[in-house]
């Protein structure tokens, strides 16, 4: 494992990659729930880890959603294909800095000072390494069950989620807008018309932007730039927009409505976001990890 000086150049570095070869990472991050990114163990990842390992998987056209570092394949048997290329994801770890009259010494060591504010506790970001399954021999994997998906429709999937959250939080929306928006002040999301979109998968990517921005409220998740009013696309809160961008990726690919950035739109898109992480290599990280607790908030999920 590597230590975290490097980890969120190493992490954004990779997706700054993908977007110089215009490629954007959160813009579908897997295909359905099913095949979420997923430990060889079966746990979900979460954050930045699951949309770039998603990102990873249809790029490389990886169909098995599992994921495995090197140790844990070798413990079950398995082996890296010589060449075979791996992909960093994030670990946050719980450490400490003791005062000098502390008995513990090591940061990975609990104290009983912390609650008397003679040490301090925080999160540490490092990164590791994992391989797809497919990259892997012999490993002997139970196949991945999936959902039947004959009478599933991913427009009624987003009415119904965008229904439900408004009516649990109690959130205005104004359907017949001039342009797409999120008040703070007043609670009030704004979309225009679908019939002014070029799809019912274009309205419900914006619209599920818009949600993501009202998470942020003061009751809800509580955001710092959260505090006026935002309109799509606006530049000086990048991390805010991020997020939301993230947000509506995350609850488009639980639904089933996946929506393209549009082509005239796309270089411009594109240029933004890496003027973005170039100047502020933590942006995406947090922003994924901010997106990750938004979706969950909209999808009424518990967090993991």
């Amino acid at each position: 494992m590597t230590p975290a000086f490097s980890a969120y150049d190493k992490i954004t570095n990779q997706i700054i990659e993908a977007l110089e070869q215009g490629e954007i990472p959160w813009e579908k991050p897997w295909n359905t729930a099913a095949t979420a990114p997923r430990s060889v163990h079966g746990k979900a990842y979460r954050g930045l880890n699951s949309f770039w390992l998603g990102f990873v998987a249809s790029r490389l056209g990886y169909t098995d959603p599992r994921w495995t570092t090197f140790n844990q394949a070798k413990k079950m048997g398995g082996q890296i294909r010589k060449g075979e290329k791996s992909q960093s994801v994030t670990l946050w770890m719980q450490s400490y800095k003791h005062q000098s009259s502390c008995p513990a010494k090591k940061s990975s060591e609990r104290c009983e000072n912390i609650g008397k504010a003679k040490c301090q506790k925080y999160m540490l970001m490092r990164y590791y390494s994992v391989f797809n399954v497919e990259q892997v021999d012999g490993l002997e994997l139970k196949p991945i069950a999936t959902a039947p998906v004959n009478d599933f429709d991913p427009i009624e999937a987003a009415m119904d989620v965008v229904d439900n959250y408004r009516e649990r939080e109690g959130i205005d929306i104004d359907w017949k807008g001039n342009e797409a928006s999120y008040s703070p002040s007043l609670d009030r999301v704004t979309v225009p018309p679908m019939n002014t979109f070029r799809s019912a998968e274009s309205y419900y990517s914006t619209l599920f932007h818009e949600l993501g921005h009202s998470t942020g409220a003061k009751g809800r998740l509580n955001r710092k730039d959260n505090k006026q009013t935002i309109r799509y696309g606006d530049p000086v809160y990048a991390q805010e927009e991020l997020v939301a961008e993230i947000t509506n990726a995350f609850v488009g690919a639980e639904t089933g409505v996946q929506s393209e950035v549009e082509a005239d739109q796309r270089v411009a898109y594109i240029q933004s976001w890496l003027r973005a992480l170039r100047n502020d290599k933590k942006l995406v990280v947090i922003a994924a990890g901010q997106a990750q607790k938004a979706a969950d908030l909209i999808l009424n999920k518990e967090a993991k």
